[in-house]
């Protein structure tokens, strides 16, 4: 596979040049050619059974009535790979039921590692859409307090609909996640904070909008955001409870940086911790980038295709 990103015949290279060359010092070799040849399939296509609504073998029914192959993931009971396309899916009625929630197995994969139980007070500090937020409802199956706050106005109601469809229980707010902490200290038992992020792991060249604005300042402009909205989880979580941070993003600055920064700040009542879900070809976190050392985040890693698509996943345990 030629991975030179002028060989795109696209109105926009693919990968831009820029991205292309810092791939490069990010990523493993097979892995950014995994990377780039993904981007240029056919998107692979993953559903999870919401079980609040059916069962995997109700769902796994009704595929097979549409003739539509499936397979199903190792590390997750309640999630498929799907030879069909998204539009075919949502013309099913159990997906019009709220049956099944079409989403990436990297997403799914996220809200395992936070791994929410029945009669917790979670937050999802960045919901909308909602993807991840419907799954830690259905994991906790409605018992206890889920709190899904965005910033965003229009991007709730996306995550209203969503939650509604699936039959999720959530309170939603509006408001900046950078203030929960102080308005909120030591309050929930788990926090999933999903950043918004550059979105590197999941650029596509049949998605112009997905990379044609990206910049070679575009992770360090929006670290600091990061920064804040993980600062602000560790002071609202409660002595004892989790933070899962994650981005959909390859770039250090999102990923590496901000951990880094975090448990440089928190150090004395937070640590990192192994995540609840064990995920196939998974990545270590970098130890070095632009010439400088970062220091060790153990159990922290990254995701790549080919198996999943691009991101990064930490937990941090609050001791104190």
């Amino acid at each position: 596979m030629n991975a030179d990103p002028h060989a795109s015949s696209m109105e926009h290279a693919f990968p831009p040049e820029a991205l292309f060359d810092r791939l490069k010092e990010i990523l493993p070799p097979e892995r950014l050619t995994a990377f780039i040849e993904a981007a240029q399939a056919p998107r692979e296509i993953s559903i999870r059974v919401n079980t609040l609504r059916a069962s995997p073998e109700e769902v796994c029914d009704q595929l097979g009535h549409a003739q539509i192959g499936f397979e199903p993931v190792a590390w997750c009971a309640n999630a498929f790979r799907v030879q069909t396309t998204a539009r075919v899916l949502q013309d099913l009625p159990c997906w019009k039921e709220g049956a099944f929630h079409i989403q990436s197995l990297s997403s799914i994969a996220t809200t395992l590692a936070l791994n929410p139980q029945p009669g917790e007070r979670v937050l999802d500090m960045c919901a909308a859409p909602g993807s991840k937020t419907s799954h830690i409802g259905a994991l906790m199956h409605n018992k206890g307090e889920l709190v899904a706050n965005d910033l965003s106005r229009a991007r709730c109601h996306r995550l209203r609909s969503v939650l509604n469809q699936l039959g999720v229980e959530a309170r939603i707010r509006i408001g900046p996640g950078e203030k929960i902490g102080h308005r909120e200290p030591a309050a929930f038992d788990r926090i999933l904070v999903d950043v918004p992020c550059s979105g590197e792991g999941r650029m596509r060249p049949d998605s112009p909008d997905s990379y044609a604005n990206w910049r070679k300042t575009t992770p360090k402009r929006l670290a600091s955001r990061q920064k804040s909205l993980l600062h602000s989880a560790i002071e609202a979580v409660r002595p004892g409870g989790l933070i899962l941070y994650s981005t959909c993003t390859f770039a250090p600055e999102e990923n590496e940086l901000v951990l880094e920064r975090a448990l440089q700040r928190y150090g004395d009542y937070v640590e990192l911790e192994p995540l609840a879900v064990d995920l196939p070809n998974a990545i270590e976190p970098l130890n070095e980038f632009n010439g400088k050392k970062i220091n060790a985040l153990p159990h922290a890693i990254r995701l790549a295709p080919p198996l999943m698509d691009g991101f990064f996943i930490a937990g941090l345990r609050r001791f104190a």
